[in-house]
């Protein structure tokens, strides 16, 4: 047998071994250290997390499938079926807190049925991973406020619109006490129940309130998204989705929030904040109205043309400090756009004599757990003096 004989051989062997690895048929055993994940649906079985912090993913496609893949974050993984058609994988070193993933079916998106279903750039399967410092978002037991959801008519959009209100622990008990009010905003890919549902901001809140680091206030979510009748929309443009927002904010939804909850109605008792775009409607809003807000949050917000939208405040230099009580920014060391632009406006702020407060979270991205943190940090500082 020649060389060349014995190499093809040898090679149509390996493959053989290789095709026989690949098909083998997904086998895993519950030790009994699996738990559903607290997104994972009260009725299903999967996603489980292992104490050791692997997570299982189990999906029943159809039974034509080819092909089964997880999509998370940037990366798409492989599934396995196993001795019953289901297809499975076993995921390790997953990043903490809040993650949006779905199944790619022969090409096709699918949701997972057994995670809950949250709104992320449109309705998206979540996956609530352990973290070191999930303690500051989690239900406690302690005494909770309520997140209530409002609706009025907008004379601006021409339209009902709804904004979810929440009221701190004993609201409804003593109806005399009067809070001071932080509006809060999502981002371009969220919409106005996404502060409470992805971003667990009333369990922040509740926490807090009850370790006594910050004081009892009103937090309204509105949805940022807001244009005038008729009013053509640029996809393209970010402004052109919000360009009635601020008249809607200032004329209407603070006038409606005061008349109806039990606010403090002046500006020092009045914040506005925000995540990605939110956060460049509290830059460029808040900064144009501090008439109406004495403390900004910025969270992923600092917008590419910060320069143009902080001149004022740096023509004013060190007079700026007495008229806002906190200017705040924060973002997440892994998203590197942010985070330079923050830094660049940092020194640039500091330079004028400007002063304002800075926070990195350190290992995340674009994402809540970044902006669960910038909550946790910002709300404490609120209304304290």
């Amino acid at each position: 047998m020649n060389c060349r004989l014995i190499s093809i051989l040898f090679f149509v062997l390996i493959s053989v071994g290789i095709c026989s690895a690949q098909s083998t048929l997904f086998k895993m055993d519950d030790d009994g250290h699996w738990q559903k994940a607290t997104t994972t649906h009260r009725l299903a079985e999967f996603p489980k997390i292992h104490q050791d912090g692997r997570v299982w993913f189990r999906f029943k496609a159809p039974s034509t499938a080819q092909s089964v893949k997880i999509h998370m974050g940037s990366d798409e993984v492989d599934m396995q079926k196993d001795e019953k058609g289901l297809w499975n994988i076993v995921m390790s070193n997953l990043k903490p807190g809040y993650q949006v993933y779905w199944m790619m079916v022969d090409g096709t998106e699918i949701e997972d049925p057994g995670s809950d279903i949250f709104y992320s750039n449109g309705y998206r399967s979540v996956l609530e991973v352990p973290a070191s410092d999930e303690a500051n978002y989690s239900a406690k037991k302690v005494p909770h406020g309520d997140v209530r959801e409002h609706w009025f008519y907008s004379e601006v959009t021409g339209e009902f619109r709804r904004m979810f209100v929440y009221t701190p622990p004993g609201y409804d008990k003593d109806c005399t006490t009067r809070y001071p009010v932080l509006y809060l905003q999502h981002g371009a890919g969220e919409l106005e129940m996404e502060w409470t549902h992805s971003g667990k901001a009333n369990f922040i809140l509740d926490n807090l309130i009850a370790e006594g680091k910050a004081r009892p206030m009103i937090i309204v979510m509105n949805n940022g998204f807001a244009t005038r009748p008729g009013q053509v929309v640029q996809p393209q443009v970010m402004g052109s989705r919000w360009a009635a927002f601020e008249d809607m904010l200032i004329k209407e939804v603070i006038p409606d929030i005061d008349k109806n909850y039990r606010t403090i109605p002046d500006r020092e008792h009045r914040a506005m904040a925000g995540l990605s775009m939110g956060g460049m409607q509290t830059f460029t809003i808040g900064l144009k109205n501090l008439d109406t807000f004495s403390h900004l949050g910025i969270f992923s917000g600092v917008p590419t043309n910060y320069n143009e939208l902080i001149k004022d405040a740096l023509d004013q230099g060190a007079a700026f400090n007495q008229r806002v009580k906190l200017l705040w920014f924060g973002c997440g060391t892994d998203e590197t756009a942010f985070h330079d632009r923050q830094i660049a406006l940092q020194d640039l702020l500091t330079k004028s004599g400007i002063k304002a407060q800075y926070f990195v979270s350190k290992g995340t991205n674009h994402e809540f757990q970044t902006w669960r943190r910038c909550l946790h940090e910002f709300a404490p500082l609120l209304f304290i003096n």
